[in-house]
């Protein structure tokens, strides 16, 4: 066992799933109410930058960044409902970035766009104040729970699509779906 290089500070609500980049330099976490998206890039005291990974951070963890729901569409998810397993999409063989983020609440798979979410200048931060909140996403809705959902690596896309699908698992059924056709 070897000890940590960076403990990252709590907010309050228990972390229930994590998953990180391929380069290792940002971490999600899923909560039941929202995900926490923090970058571990820092600057090391001899003008390196390295990740949380591979040096302590010390004070110079980075404000992190939630990923929330707007009221309307927490409440039309159903306040019983939790978020699930909070993911990044796939890395290709092609060297390509994380896209997309992508989590399911009840009936919902909430998708964000990875990087409007890193743009701290996004218009979704604007007149915030503090802990920042991400709110620009799109929904996919199914008719019943959503059990999983997460992006099919890029070899499987539609040869004519940018984007490979998001794959849905409710209960008694698959299915796919092109981020063209998300609803929001």
């Amino acid at each position: 066992m070897r000890q940590a290089k960076t403990a990252f500070p709590g907010l309050g609500s228990p972390i229930t799933h994590v998953d990180v980049t391929y380069d290792g330099k940002w971490v999600l976490g899923t909560t039941d109410t929202y995900l926490i998206l923090i970058c571990t890039l820092f600057t090391d005291k001899d003008g390196k930058t390295k990740t949380g990974f591979s040096g302590r951070m010390g004070n110079k963890i980075p404000a992190p960044r939630l990923l929330k729901l707007t009221p309307v569409d927490s409440h039309m998810a159903g306040t019983e409902n939790k978020f699930l397993i909070g993911q990044f999409s796939w890395v290709t063989e092609n060297g390509k970035q994380e896209r997309h983020l992508v989590a399911t609440i009840g009936k919902f798979s909430v998708i964000w766009n990875f990087q409007q979410v890193k743009n701290s200048g996004h218009e979704c931060y604007r007149n915030q104040q503090g802990l920042k909140s991400f709110y620009c996403y799109k929904i996919v809705l199914k008719d019943e729970s959503i059990v999983d959902s997460r992006f099919m690596h890029d070899r499987f896309a539609i040869s004519n699509s940018p984007e490979a699908p998001l794959v849905m698992a409710t209960p008694m059924k698959i299915t796919s779906s092109s981020m063209s056709g998300s609803k929001r």
